[in-house]
């Protein structure tokens, strides 16, 4: 396998630029460099980065993106519904990677019930559905239908509810691992300064005898 190693992945992902004015009702959480780091150098332990086509769905400061270009992805698309996060992802992939690396990654400002096309992998932390009920349901049932291995981020209170409707929507579950998320005070309803969250990464394959 190619690519940086781990702690190096960290470092070079902890430099990127984050998103200055958060919206919540997109639910613009920060995925942090460390989680970032882990979720994809597993992927690609796995073979689902080097030399693959890659998709960052609600790329938001293109982390994901650009974690998959530094481990070898040959062509990775990063989508948000936010155009202001696109040019930030922009402007973060051209910060940090060599002009030859950036002719492997472009971001686009698109719904994600709107991205065509198919991909070997797909990496995401949708909208919890904290402000909008079920607002990672379209995320899910796009990944799955346009890629092979998809790496997707919830809450562990939907944990059972997802496992589900997984299935349904033409996916199964292959492994799963939860990790903590430390989230700053980010927005005025929030009352702590600090609160934890306990998360579930799911790696979902494709069903392939099952029927879009």
């Amino acid at each position: 396998m190619s690519g940086l190693k781990l702690k190096e992945l960290e470092i070079k992902l902890e430099e990127l630029e984050k998103i200055s004015a958060p919206s919540p009702a997109l639910e613009q959480y920060a995925t942090p460099a460390r989680v970032v780091a882990a979720i994809v150098f597993d992927a690609a332990m796995r073979g689902d980065v080097e030399g693959k086509r890659v998709g960052d769905f609600g790329c938001g400061s293109g982390i994901f993106a650009i974690a998959s270009v530094f481990m070898g992805a040959s062509a990775v698309q990063g989508y948000d519904i936010d155009s202001s996060s696109v040019e930030l992802a922009r402007r973060n992939a051209a910060d940090i990677l060599s002009e030859e690396a950036m002719s492997r990654v472009t971001f686009q400002a698109l719904d994600v019930r709107d991205i065509s096309g198919s991909f070997d992998t797909v990496f995401q932390n949708p909208p919890f559905g904290a402000q909008r009920r079920n607002a990672d349901i379209p995320f899910i049932k796009k990944a799955v239908q346009s890629a092979g291995a998809v790496y997707t981020i919830h809450h562990i209170a939907a944990a059972d509810y997802l496992r589900s409707r997984i299935r349904e929507l033409g996916g199964t579950i292959e492994f799963e691992k939860k990790f903590i998320y430390e989230m700053p005070r980010m927005f005025a309803f929030h009352t702590k300064e600090r609160r934890k969250f306990e998360l579930i990464l799911f790696k979902v394959v494709k069903i392939h005898n099952q029927k879009e």
